[in-house]
């Protein structure tokens, strides 16, 4: 059974956007499916795609040791198992833990596209 590491960003923009209900919605929807063993939820930093937010970065859990000085808080590491959601809700959390975290199937349709060039 995989197990996640799920970063709701809680820079400036994103927080106005809405990242704490979304951050609400994560940890009641993880709660309610009894899912907090399997996906550590955290805040994470800004991930500099602030056009885009509220932001929500999750990686499978593949038993690294977490660097506190790691830059995974704040920015895509490009690793195997990373999923970028953007213009993340509360409706689209709830979505992102049933069926990404809960069933392991990311919610292709929700991807954040960092690299669009959009950066207004």
């Amino acid at each position: 059974m995989k197990r996640y590491r799920m970063s709701v960003c809680k820079g400036s923009s994103c927080r106005a956007g809405g990242s704490d209900a979304v951050h609400v919605a994560a940890r009641e929807a993880l709660a309610d499916k009894g899912l907090q063993a399997r996906c550590e939820l955290y805040r994470g930093g800004c991930y500099g795609f602030c056009h885009m937010g509220p932001n929500v970065v999750v990686r499978e859990d593949t038993g690294r040791k977490r660097d506190p000085l790691s830059p995974e808080d704040y920015q895509l590491m490009g690793w195997p198992g990373e999923v970028y959601y953007s213009d993340m809700t509360a409706e689209k959390m709830r979505r992102v833990v049933a069926e990404h975290i809960q069933d392991d199937v990311p919610v292709r349709e929700l991807f954040g596209q960092p690299d669009s060039g959009d950066d207004d």
